[in-house]
């Protein structure tokens, strides 16, 4: 079997490669807080701070009697490069990270899905919490890099024997049931997903600099970062997420930054900023790839954009799969539309229902063929086989597509209740709409939707069971949140309603309904496009 990639692997290569170039670019303040740019850590230095904390972990973990290739969860905000040092590190020692967002701040679900996956210890941020009370080793997370542990063993560095070898684990950006679903990385995944970057930079040459995208504890910055240095890249980590139009000039015009990454909900704000900010926009223009994701990008932004020469590239992924698509790119015709990369093996298959959408659905124009988007288990980029069909052995993706042009596709949404948030991180509405109605469908509602795609959390519309005279219904809306409250607390924070402020009431029978009697999430979500706007714009 040839050798597969691993994280480490391509850290071990770019620093024996290239050791003096810049492997991150980090925020850098001084002891009295002031912000004082971006420091450069190289790829030696990197691989010296991780092998120093790989150290110091194989030491505490194996006094405490966890054997090399047990799960270690890490609890952390990712953001940081200290983040980033703990989890290769922890790797580095011998042992599984279980990535554990911040986001998911409920102790008794992190709990859930450390045991779940088999964890035998964790560590977490200690600015977050000062101890963690849980049934196994819970240690804070230690900055090593300035301490001397060359006493200690460095363990010699893992490499997979099997393609189903498991490297980290991920979990999906939702809930459900109360807790998100396990995503173990296996090695011929990771192998994949770091190979899958390469397409990025064709046709860039030298060294790229490439903004990262958000928490390491999430998939797309992991990565991004993997794939960013098996090919000697360097990757520059944001002071603020997403970073502000002066950081952006910034990165660009004193950092280098070529390759720019941010969800289209920031990016389309980035380009409603430079609209009016002729400065902005000079340093966008100068970007050669600005990769947007996570959600289709406003239409009007997209054409603004292109005809102010910027050159944008649509990057499809998911948790599961990884980098599933990339857009053509550029100002051509076919500028939007979406390829697989190489390397893959996928089905396209008739969505399930009928040849043709619902047409009060708003996902299809006329006539469109609807496809959904199955990753056989021969592909390698196919997930864990936990997340497959039990049936056919294959990944059902449930993103749906039409296929305007052979081997040329355009997103058309979802096959299921799931949306896509602000950041791309996913919400499972029906599992929200579902506990309403369990819990105020007898007194208080008669028809519950949940509302909120691109937005940086959800909202909800409801249809009173019994109309007052007004248009006042806050004392109704207090008492949803009261009774919902201990179900949303589960729940990632990006998927939580805990305002009455996000409870759009209105009149029965007035929501738009399919041929089949259902609620039209896209149609409505246009139609309350205003309300929500202002809702949001008050948070």
């Amino acid at each position: 079997m040839p050798t597969l990639k691993t994280h480490l692997a391509s850290l071990q290569k770019s620093a024996a490669k290239h050791p003096s170039a810049a492997a991150l670019k980090i925020p850098h303040w001084a002891e009295d807080g002031v912000f004082c740019g971006w420091k450069t850590i190289t790829f030696s230095q990197f691989l010296n701070d991780v092998e120093n904390t790989a150290r110091y972990w194989a030491n505490e973990l194996l006094q405490r009697g966890i054997n090399e290739r047990g799960i270690v969860g890490i609890w952390v905000k990712g953001v940081s490069y200290l983040d980033a040092v703990q989890i290769w590190g922890i790797a580095r020692a011998g042992y599984i990270p279980q990535l554990i967002s911040l986001r998911l701040t409920h102790l008794d679900v992190v709990y859930d899905v450390l045991k779940l996956a088999g964890a035998k210890a964790v560590v977490f941020d200690p600015t977050f919490l000062q101890t963690l009370e849980v049934d196994m080793v819970a240690l804070p997370v230690v900055d090593t890099r300035s301490m001397s542990l060359e006493n200690l063993p460095l363990p010699q560095p893992w490499v997979p024997s099997e393609q189903s070898d498991i490297v980290m684990i991920y979990h999906s950006s939702g809930t459900a049931s109360g807790r998100p679903k396990i995503v173990p990385l296996t090695a011929r995944w990771v192998d994949h997903a770091i190979e899958s970057v390469e397409p990025i930079f064709r046709g860039l040459e030298g060294q790229q600099v490439v903004a990262s995208h958000g928490s390491f504890c999430h998939i797309a910055a992991a990565m991004s970062l993997m794939g960013c240095h098996d090919l000697g890249h360097c990757v520059i980590l944001s002071k603020d997420i997403p970073p502000s139009p002066a950081e952006l000039k910034s990165m660009v015009n004193e950092y280098g930054l070529t390759v720019l990454f941010l969800f289209s909900s920031f990016l389309s704000k980035s380009l409603r900023e430079a609209r009016s900010d002729p400065e902005l926009l000079r340093s966008l223009q100068s970007i050669p790839s600005v990769l947007h994701g996570g959600l289709a990008l406003n239409p009007d932004d997209a054409t603004w954009a292109r005809a102010n020469d910027l050159y944008l590239k649509d990057v499809f992924a998911s948790t599961e799969v990884g980098l599933m698509m990339f857009g053509v790119g550029g100002s051509g015709s076919d500028a939007e539309y979406l390829q697989p990369p190489p390397g893959v093996t996928y089905r396209f298959i008739p969505a399930s229902g009928s040849s043709t959408e619902d047409p009060g659905s708003g996902n299809t124009g006329p006539g469109e063929q609807l496809l959904e988007l199955v990753v056989p288990s021969e592909s390698r980029n196919c997930p864990h086989e936990s997340l497959r069909n039990k049936e056919t052995g294959d990944f059902h993706t449930g993103d749906l597509f039409v296929e305007p042009i052979p081997g040329h596709f355009l997103s058309r949404g979802r096959n299921d209740d799931w949306i896509k948030m602000e950041i791309s991180l996913r919400c499972d509405t029906k599992s929200i709409e579902g506990n309403v109605m369990e819990l105020c469908g007898k007194d208080l509602v008669s028809t519950a939707v949940c509302l909120g795609t691109g937005r940086p959390s959800p909202a909800l519309l409801v249809e009173p069971l019994h109309e007052k005279d007004g248009d006042d219904y806050s004392s109704l809306k207090d008492e949803i949140v009261r009774r919902i409250r201990p179900f949303h607390e589960r729940m990632y924070t990006h998927e939580r309603i805990e305002d009455p402020r996000f409870i759009i009431a209105c009149p029965k029978g007035s929501l738009p309904r399919t041929s089949k009697g259902g609620v039209p999430r896209t149609v409505v979500e246009k139609i309350y496009e205003k309300a929500l706007d202002e809702i949001y714009a008050r948070k």
